[in-house]
Formats: structure tokens, C-alpha cells, sequence
């Protein structure tokens, strides 16, 4: 999942529109609906914004594995989010 795909999930989790969102974070309509179609990667300080405005952390928005190749992790005996996501399930 991309991060636009992500704060799109987490928006209508949220159940609030783009301009809801911006005006919540401080960031104009237009550049909250840029990042939800992948035109760009947010930086960390929009990330910030972006999460506030979404009522989650950061983390809820980039909680994806990077590398990720089918249901395994390519760097799974160092990545966190590997372990957190998929080992804990794995125990259930």
C-alpha cells in the first residue's frame, strides 16, 4: 500500500473529507489531495500535519513494510514494522 492509498484509508476511516482533513492540519485542500494520489511523498512535518488532521500518528500512516515481497518481509529479522504487523498475527 502506498502512502496516498494509506491517508486515503485513514480519511474515510476517519470519516472526513479532503477539506476537512486540510482544514484540520493546516495544509491546503489541494496538497492533501496530491499526496493521497501519489504525486509526491509528504515530508516529515506534512506527515505530522497530515496525522494530526487524520487524528492518528504518524506511524498509522507509514505503518507499512518496506521491501515487502508477498506476505514475507525481505529484511524481517530487523524490521520492525515486520515484527509488529505480522509476527503477532502469526501468534494468534
Amino acid at each position: 500500500m502506498t502512502i496516498g492509498e494509506k491517508l486515503k484509508e485513514l480519511r474515510k476511516i476517519a470519516d472526513k473529507t479532503v477539506a476537512k482533513v486540510a482544514e484540520d492540519s493546516g495544509i491546503l485542500p489541494a496538497r492533501v489531495s496530491f499526496y493521497e494520489m501519489d504525486k509526491g511523498i509528504p515530508t516529515i512535518p506534512i506527515l505530522q500535519k497530515l496525522a494530526k488532521g487524520l487524528d492518528c500518528t504518524i506511524f498509522d500512516i507509514i505503518d507499512e513494510p518496506l521491501g515487502r515481497k508477498k506476505d514475507k518481509c525481505i529484511h524481517s529479522e530487523i524490521c520492525p514494522f515486520y515484527q509488529k504487523k505480522f509476527l503477532h498475527a502469526e501468534t494468534k
